[in-house]
């Protein structure tokens, strides 16, 4: 790991953003990363949150939202555009928020 150091500012409503040479540094190049933010006696720890962290659920849908989904893609299926394949576009749906 690159041991870097910046300076960084808290705006409005509290948020801090990490700069890009810190995440780069600590591999978090890739957006909506989980992180832990730890208080301690002058300041706080933020610890990125592996994926298999508890606090780092994974989302996984009822049998009732799949059937949503899925109804929901059916009805855009019939409103004409017949060169839509319902599977794929459900498959790249879910991959793509998952």
């Amino acid at each position: 790991m690159n041991y870097t150091q910046t300076i960084s500012k808290i705006r409005g409503r509290g948020q801090l953003t990490v700069p890009l040479d810190i995440r780069e540094a600590l591999n978090w190049a890739e957006d909506e990363v989980m992180v832990k933010v730890t208080t301690i006696s002058d300041g706080f720890r933020v610890e990125r949150l592996h994926i298999s962290h508890p606090q780092h659920p994974k989302k996984k849908l009822t049998k009732k939202q799949w059937d949503q989904i899925y109804a929901d893609m059916e009805a855009f299926s019939r409103t004409g555009r017949q060169d839509i394949k319902l599977t794929e576009f459900l498959r790249k749906d879910r991959d793509t928020h998952f």
